[in-house]
């Protein structure tokens, strides 16, 4: 249960890094090639329409690092509960 919770945390969270990589790059062609402005929060506002496949992603990052029902976190949370309850019930 905790290898599988390592595994699908490692690849939620593998998945909000590529969207963060991906809005700063797609902010050089907002702005220019500038690390600072490209980083820069307060000129990123409105970028869902600039970018709709990275607000997926961003959206089912995040729903399965909350631990959502039907996406992988849930699963091995719920699996790290069920073996927790099995070896030590109270």
């Amino acid at each position: 249960a905790g290898i599988f919770h390592l595994i699908t945390h490692a690849y939620s969270k593998a998945l909000l890094f590529l969207g963060s990589g991906s809005i700063i790059h797609s902010m050089q062609s907002i702005v220019g090639y500038s690390p600072d402005k490209s980083q820069n929060m307060v000129l990123m506002g409105g970028l869902r329409k600039h970018v709709p496949i990275t607000k997926i992603s961003f959206f089912l990052g995040t729903l399965s690092l909350s631990g959502i029902p039907p996406l992988a976190c849930f699963w091995s949370k719920d699996e790290i509960l069920n073996a927790s309850w099995l070896y030590s019930p109270i």
